[in-house]
């Protein structure tokens, strides 16, 4: 169990790092990727629904404390998205990643409408189909590329965290 948490914090910790400084300057397609949501989609899908929704709350607290800006949705979003994904993905034998596609998508809609949400909450007028161009399908391309990339460095630690346990 301290082994869960120490491995899976100190990642958190790391992605959340390079999330604000590396992707914040890089901005691959013209916005940071939320590379929190698919650590959590991760976790979620190899070690579990409880697992999942305790990473979601940290890593959504942990995100909101650097780059806040009032209102924060992200931890109560990432604790119901890991436990939700973490307990479709319990019945996968074995874990596939075409199925963790399935979940990427399904978090990649979530992770859209959060954004949404927030532009609105913040500017008073708003335009759908510019919000849509500028803000969503950028995060979401790049979200999806990091989701593709850490399914597998982040499900080799899972297992071997499980083979130790």
């Amino acid at each position: 169990m301290i082994a869960y948490c120490l491995s899976f914090g100190l990642l958190i910790v790391l992605l959340a790092c390079m999330q604000v400084s590396f992707f914040g300057r890089l901005r691959p397609f013209g916005a940071v990727p939320d590379l929190m949501i698919c650590t959590v989609l991760c976790i979620a899908f190899f070690s579990g629904r409880y697992a999942g929704a305790i990473t979601g709350i940290a890593a959504g607290f942990l995100i909101e404390a650097i780059g806040s800006q009032g209102v924060t949705l992200l931890p109560l979003i990432y604790m119901i998205g890991g436990y939700v994904a973490g307990h479709y993905a319990r019945t996968v034998k074995p874990k596939r990643y075409l199925v963790y596609l399935f979940f990427l998508a399904c978090a990649l809609f979530v992770r859209a409408g959060t954004t949404v949400i927030y532009v609105c909450m913040i500017y008073q007028s708003v335009n759908l189909p510019q919000i849509l161009l500028r803000a969503v399908l950028p995060e979401a391309a790049g979200t999806a590329l990091a989701g593709c990339v850490l399914y597998f460095p982040v499900g080799l630690l899972c297992r071997v965290l499980e083979r130790n346990k």
